[in-house]
């Protein structure tokens, strides 16, 4: 017998065992499970080609056979080796199909009569003629339980089948799982088994109701909310996504959060985080994201997940999937911490579990999505945790500190997969999405890192000049904000229908937009200010073109707009006066310790000024038309939530948000809302609306 093979079991009293060999056996099970996956996929093209119906040896149960779960697990007792007379015919039946399915002439279905294949393809997902079905609805009963979210409600089997039974057609969940997979999970994947999804679908549709896990029926129906506004077959704005999402929120509190927290409870939770934080528009999406953060932190430590432990008292997917989990929380929270200007809920020095490989047994990951990963997770640990630890400290650190923060963070390598948008190959939709990710998450991470000396030299009595001594900080804000808007453009040219879906895009933008007036009419003399006058226009058109289709944006267009002629009249008003001085900036003492690239774009714009553009953006009139009325038999959302926009005047041809049956409440960027900078000192204390408060 080879010695890879061989283990001895040890018992104790929980029946738990410890493998001999254990990584010479984990190494082999990776090869076995690599080569039957190739075989797998093989058979998955062969038998498409002939047939619309998954092969029968493509079922959930079978796929899970190349995985090392079953190594850990009891063996079966001997009644049910012996009572099993039903299962090993099935078996038979299986294997009887199997060989018939050779015949290539013939089309396959399983015993049953129930697929169980894995997800549909792309091509496959689109055929189903469902996508104008109704969202679910929400009665009045079950929105008060998502209302009263995280608190309890008492158990009743009746609710569970209710919400049960607003699951969509089991095809047409299986589409929006895909349309999740596809346009959406490669974000924060925190499960990278083949068998996540099929798996979940098989459970929550077969499982009778009373053994039905509330928190498994969660998560799925999170994973179907998020799916749906990613899903390309519906409208933007469709109400699917709201409503799968109350009925998660009332799903998930069957059983307390705080008694026996488990990893699909923890899934459920971070996607109602991912909801909040990316989809919403509403005024206090992010301060709830941020409450929800440190519930979810506590509940994965009190799993444990914050160690690395012995790696032989868990199966390798389980090893993996924890180390997958905590370090997407790890990730968020310490965005949402810079984002705030809040402590994190979790101390990296705290921490001592290593960054998920997602390689291993049962596992699939595109190559360009574990590249995408792992730069995540570095640039994590080796640039935003030192920004979060010099910006939430009590004591402001010395200013050569934060400029060599910054050489840190633009000397920081991406990968040329991630980086190169112009190499004239179309990419798949997922690596644009992710390219956009990293340019835009270095962005704001320099400026998070400047946002408090951009105030400050905004703030000062006298006019602002490049000899100020934050003037490196207010160069690399405008040049982040700046770098931000052609990131979105770029991302907006390549995928127009799936990135107007993710409206963090386009709530920092706006943000840059409004920084760039800022800066424009506290600073108009200073030879940056036509560089920023292009970019306020170019971002002008570029919301003009995206209002067509994402009611945000026409929302917001009219405040740009405003922002634009006003900066146009102050830099006209101030054009001929000349508060800065001609010396050399080699000399300023302000440049003497900055990056490269911010020391030759300053000396660039100290002497060479681009021409002032005419924008050519249309006059939009500012008139409204007024939301329509909720019905008064719905209750309120939980922060009385709505994606709501308005509309303007049809000739325009702009989109505007369709009726919701949710109370709407205040959102984001407020209708026709004003911006003063003309007076006062700026405030560094941030807010969850802040237009500085960049996610």
């Amino acid at each position: 017998m080879d010695s890879f093979l061989y283990y001895k079991t040890i018992c104790n009293d929980d029946n738990r065992f410890i493998l001999a060999n254990t990584e010479q056996l984990h190494e082999k099970i990776f090869q076995l499970s690599d080569r039957v996956r190739q075989l797998e996929e093989a058979l998955e093209t062969l038998q498409a080609s002939y047939s619309n119906q998954p092969h029968p040896l493509l079922t959930p149960e079978l796929l899970r056979i190349k995985t090392s779960q079953d190594l850990y697990t009891q063996q079966p007792t001997v009644e049910q080796q012996t009572g099993g007379a039903s299962s090993i015919s099935q078996r038979d039946e299986t294997l009887r199909q199997s060989v018939v399915a050779l015949s290539l002439n013939k089309s396959m279905t399983n015993s049953s009569g129930i697929t169980l294949g894995s997800i549909p393809d792309a091509s496959s997902s689109k055929n189903y003629g469902l996508e104008s079905s109704a969202p679910p609805e929400v009665p009045p009963d079950i929105l008060q339980l998502s209302a009263t979210f995280p608190f309890p409600w008492s158990v009743d089997l009746k609710i569970r089948k209710r919400i049960r039974d607003a699951l969509p057609p089991r095809e047409e969940a299986q589409a929006i799982c895909e349309e999740a997979r596809r346009n959406a999970l490669w974000q924060y994947n925190l499960d990278a088994s083949e068998t996540f999804l099929p798996n979940l679908l098989h459970y929550c549709y077969l499982t009778p109701v009373e053994d039905l896990s509330p928190r498994r029926l969660a998560l799925l129906l999170m994973v179907l909310s998020i799916g749906s506004l990613v899903d390309l077959t519906k409208p933007l704005g469709n109400l699917h996504g709201e409503a799968y999402h109350h009925l998660a929120r009332a799903a998930v509190c069957e059983i307390p959060l705080m008694e026996e927290p488990d990893f699909d409870v923890l899934h459920a939770l971070f996607f109602m985080i991912w909801y909040h934080l990316i989809f919403s528009d509403n005024k206090k999406a992010v301060g709830y994201a941020w409450n929800l953060m440190g519930f979810v932190v506590k509940l994965a430590q009190g799993l444990g997940l914050h160690r690395d432990g012995s790696r032989l008292k868990r199966i390798p997917e389980e090893f993996e999937r924890r180390r997958t989990v905590f370090w997407e929380l790890l990730n968020l929270d310490c965005r949402m911490s810079l984002s705030l200007g809040r402590p994190p809920s979790i101390c990296l020095t705290h921490v001592d579990i290593k960054p998920p490989s997602y390689v291993g047994p049962g596992l699939y990951v595109p190559r360009e999505e574990i590249v995408y990963h792992g730069w995540k997770n570095s640039f994590f640990v080796k640039c935003l945790t030192p920004i979060l630890e010099t910006m939430i400290t009590v004591t402001p650190p010395n200013y050569l500190h934060i400029l060599n923060l910054d050489i840190k963070v633009r000397d920081f390598e991406v990968p040329r997969i991630l980086g190169d948008y112009d190499n004239g190959t179309i990419a798949p939709r997922f690596l644009n999405m992710q390219r956009a990710l990293v340019s835009v998450g270095r962005d704001l991470a320099l400026l998070q890192l400047h946002r408090r000396y951009f105030t400050e030299a905004m703030s000062g009595p006298e006019p602002f000049d490049l000899h100020h001594h934050y003037a490196p900080s207010v160069l690399a804000t405008y040049l982040g904000a700046s770098s931000l808007m052609k990131a979105v453009q770029t991302l907006f040219d390549k995928e127009p229908d799936l990135s107007v879906r993710f409206l963090h895009f386009w709530f920092n933008a706006f943000s840059a937009a409004v920084t760039l007036a800022l800066f424009i009419s506290r600073a108009p003399s200073t030879p940056l200010v036509p560089y920023a006058l292009q970019d306020l226009e170019a971002l002008s058109r570029l919301f003009i073109r995206a209002a067509k289709i994402l009611p945000f944006s026409a929302k917001v267009f009219p405040i740009i707009e405003n922002l634009v002629n006003k900066s146009q009249w102050v830099y006209l008003q101030h054009q001929s006066n000349k508060l800065y001085n001609q010396q050399p900036l080699e000399l300023l003492p302000s440049f003497q310790n900055v990056h490269s690239a911010l020391a030759r774009f300053a000396e660039q714009i100290n002497y060479t000024s681009p021409a002032l553009l005419t924008s050519d953006v249309s006059p939009i009139p500012h008139s409204l038309e007024q939301q329509p009325e909720s019905p008064p038999t719905w209750l309120p959302d939980i922060y009385t939530f709505s994606s709501a926009g308005v509309g303007i005047e049809d000739r325009y041809s702009f989109a505007s948000a369709q009726p919701t049956p949710f109370i709407p409440s205040s959102p984001r960027i407020a209708e026709n809302q004003r911006f003063n900078f003309d007076h006062g000192a700026l405030t560094s204390d941030l807010e969850e609306t802040s237009y500085m408060a960049w996610f």
